[in-house]
């Protein structure tokens, strides 16, 4: 079984307030060392991805990892492409107005062939809002270049949900979205994380039931364009899914590889350390924890339109789901059922993922 590998790349031009990933601005003298470290640790897991079969999927978030040279990212990606499988999926997550000719076709030639591209908004006067250092022009550009140079394969992120952002303005992306000819769209809430600029200044979230409200729109009007609704906050056209989130969301062992990453291996967890100077010095400084297999597998499966499957689970937990599940099928009826093999939720079951968790939480204590 081939495996999934996420490495992070924590510098970046300017802070967002609303990020609290592990980041730091980005500073010449600091990747080098950077770069011998992280280069240590992903021939460490050489090993590893030899026998797991190498690896299906590459990732490199942020961060924003296309702020690397190309030299750089050769650096950083080379000791991996030669466990690459034939039908691999190798994404890199990139800011607009980082992105050129030349990095574009530096990455084709690595073999990048996604593009995760971090638009937040179509709107100017959001993105300056939202800490932002591009402008619509430039996501145009950055996109056309991308498809000129043999990336088709191009997802897009934005935000709703914003305290500063109404209907019309939502609306307004999402048509601008539509217009692009893209087969993925990731849309996330405003999370206002307690170690954000955002969070730190106390920012009030939108109105639950705006945001509910918005949410519904949202999956209405991308299903009626021909997007597949496949994972709470992702849609895509023509089964363009994300290989690589998919190992997260089917309950699969990954790799984390770089200072905040972090991985999955026999049932247990590891976290880098978050502080980069400690990585760059004592190496990745991994903290190990127990995970709940079965619970996560639910918490996980459920997010999705294909749902946890019933003979897997049962052969990796020993473990009947479907009899487990039934007195939480009653409470919601209609929105938690087995369909295809598979336990899942509908729509209305997803939207209220958090409160079917807790009661599963109940039946796993």
């Amino acid at each position: 079984m081939s495996l999934a590998c996420y490495i992070h790349v924590p510098f970046c031009k300017s802070i967002c307030p609303y990020c609290d990933f592990c980041r730091i601005l980005y500073d010449p003298k600091r990747v080098d060392p950077w770069l011998e470290t992280i280069q240590k640790e992903i021939e460490s897991a050489l090993s590893w991805i030899r026998k797991q079969d190498g690896l299906r999927t590459l990732y490199l978030g942020g961060g924003t990892p296309n702020i690397l040279s190309e030299d750089q990212l050769q650096t950083l990606v080379s000791p991996l492409i030669p466990y690459l499988h034939e039908d691999y999926e190798f994404t890199i997550e990139c800011n607009p107005e980082a992105l050129n000719e030349d990095k574009i076709k530096a990455m084709k030639k690595l073999g990048v062939n996604r593009v995760s591209l971090g638009v937040q908004s179509f709107q100017d006067d959001i993105l300056r809002k939202l800490g932002r250092r591009h402008t619509k022009e430039m996501i145009e550009r950055a996109i056309e270049s991308l498809k000129r140079n043999g990336i088709e394969n191009i997802s897009i992120d934005l935000m709703y949900a914003l305290p500063f952002q109404d209907q019309r303005d939502l609306k307004k992306d999402i048509e601008e979205f539509l217009k692009l000819d893209i087969m993925h769209l990731s849309i996330y809430s405003l999370i206002l994380e307690e170690n954000s600029a955002f969070g730190k200044a106390h920012m009030q979230p939108l109105d639950e039931d705006l945001e509910a409200d918005e949410y519904e729109w949202i999956v209405k009007t991308l299903k009626e364009h021909g997007f597949d609704h496949y994972e709470i906050s992702s849609f895509a056209k023509e089964g363009a899914y994300s290989k690589h989130n998919l190992a997260y969301w089917m309950d699969e062992d990954f790799i984390g590889i770089g200072a905040g990453a972090s991985g999955r291996f026999l049932g247990a967890r590891y976290h880098n350390t978050k502080d980069l100077d400690t990585y760059i010095r004592l190496g990745p400084c991994r903290t190990e924890e127990k995970t709940d297999g079965p619970f996560e597998a639910i918490m996980m499966g459920l997010r999705t339109s294909f749902g946890v499957d019933l003979k897997a689970y049962e052969e990796k937990y020993q473990i009947d789901l479907e009899k487990k599940a039934r007195p939480l099928m009653k409470k919601y009826e209609g929105e938690l059922m087995i369909q295809e093999g598979a336990l899942k939720c509908d729509e209305r079951g997803r939207e209220k993922l958090n409160s079917i968790l807790v009661d599963f939480l109940d039946l796993y204590a």
